[in-house]
């Protein structure tokens, strides 16, 4: 990989304020590496241990980007040659579901524990090279009020990741040893295991003089998609079969995306399905299905669905999968009570409704895909065998 970055690419790379640069996600140029889950940010920036970070990208993609580091892969920051910087801070959050092929022992605690190094290379000019490293850890330690540092590394726990479950998030920083000397680089690797991507880490800030050309910072909020049934009278019925068609569910996409869900006489060996389709590996394309219900006064309701992930090959193995949410939304917030990324056949899924009792909510199913091996095709205009696929929807007490 060349540690030479032109002034052009420098330019289009970074926004500006003051002494501060933050590396863009108007494209997939640097954050090349997709998300598992779609980004719950609000806005474009995010300020934590009163440093900002560019976290949002277009509005074309929802996922937050990460830098690629699998495979040994050295990210080197698109910078001018001969620049002067004085820290570096990435914003980095969990990559869930280590396996210990490599550790036997750590082997015994199961699953949900991952821990990584993640390094950083100042190449000056001279020809010198300084590195300093940083430990990650998450998931099964749990370790919330870490902070760690040596010498010119710090890094230190910031809150839940916001968008992957279950995972911490960390502010990493590393302050330039030789910060009056000219840089010819800076590259950032995960060196502890090599072909496996340890880190995530999905914003990247820098301090540094002048020299470096940047477009001024520029916030902005991100909308959510549009609700169609706010103004629809409240259904009281407690199942909905789809034995003719949507039965009153309105369907929608967002802006990017141009297929809404649809109905379906038979899939799969079901007798009346829904079909929601989604394309987030080409931008977070995505549909849903929406109704407003009277929930009735039940001591106890659950929402009972059946699902199935878009496509299967001849052997039955399945290849594709969704990422499905379901949004409850109530006149005073707006909640995701289900969250799952799912591969297979036919299963039923539950979600606790108890809480809604006797109001009138707008409950959303909302499919962002999530990636798959083509097999059979979608039967979406574009993208394949990212459908999430749903049978019959009850309340039940």
């Amino acid at each position: 990989m060349s540690c030479i970055t032109t002034s052009a690419q420098a330019a289009t790379a970074w926004e500006n304020e003051g002494d501060f640069y933050f590396l863009t996600k108007n494209t997939r140029d640097y954050f090349k590496a997709t998300g598992a889950g779609t980004n719950k940010f609000s806005d474009k920036y995010a300020t934590y241990d009163g440093i900002d970070f560019l976290v949002r990208g277009a509005d074309s993609w929802q996922d937050y980007g990460r830098l690629d580091l699998e495979g040994n892969n050295l990210f080197s920051l698109p910078l001018e040659p001969g620049i002067k910087i004085e820290e570096i801070h990435l914003l980095c959050g969990g990559n869930f579901g280590n396996s210990y092929k490599h550790d036997a022992l750590l082997r015994l605690y199961g699953d949900n524990y991952y821990y990584g190094t993640i390094t950083l290379f100042f190449v000056y000019e001279d020809g010198a090279t300084l590195s300093s490293s940083v430990p990650l850890f998450w998931d099964w330690f749990h370790m919330s009020q870490i902070v760690w540092s040596k010498d010119s590394a710090k890094i230190r726990y910031v809150g839940d990741n916001p968008v992957r479950k279950n995972c911490t998030l960390y502010h990493a920083s590393f302050a330039n040893p030789r910060p009056l000397e000219k840089l010819r680089a800076i590259l950032i690797t995960d060196s502890w295991i090599s072909d496996l991507p340890f880190s995530d880490i999905f914003a990247v800030t820098i301090k540094a003089g002048p020299g470096l050309h940047a477009t001024p910072k520029e916030n902005k909020k991100f909308k959510s998609p549009v609700s169609k049934a706010d103004n629809e009278p409240a259904d009281k019925r407690t199942e909905w079969t789809f034995s003719k068609d949507l039965e009153g569910w309105i369907p929608g996409a967002s802006e990017s995306w141009s297929v809404e869900a649809f109905w379906k006489d038979e899939a799969f060996d079901k007798k009346g399905v829904v079909i929601i389709p989604a394309c987030q590996w080409s931008g977070d394309k995505f549909s849903w299905i929406e109704k407003k219900i009277a929930l009735p006064d039940w001591k106890k309701i659950t929402l009972v669905f059946s699902r199935h992930s878009a496509a299967t090959n001849p052997s039955g193995k399945i290849w594709s999968d969704g990422l499905l949410k379901i949004i409850v939304k109530d006149s005073y917030d707006s909640q995701i009570l289900y969250e799952k990324l799912y591969s297979g056949a036919w299963t039923q899924e539950h979600v606790d409704l108890t809480k809604y009792k006797n109001k009138e909510v707008i409950i959303r199913f909302e499919n962002h895909g999530a990636g798959s091996v083509q097999i059979d095709p979608s039967d979406a205009a574009a993208c394949s065998a990212e459908d999430a696929v749903l049978g019959t929807i009850q309340l039940k007490n």
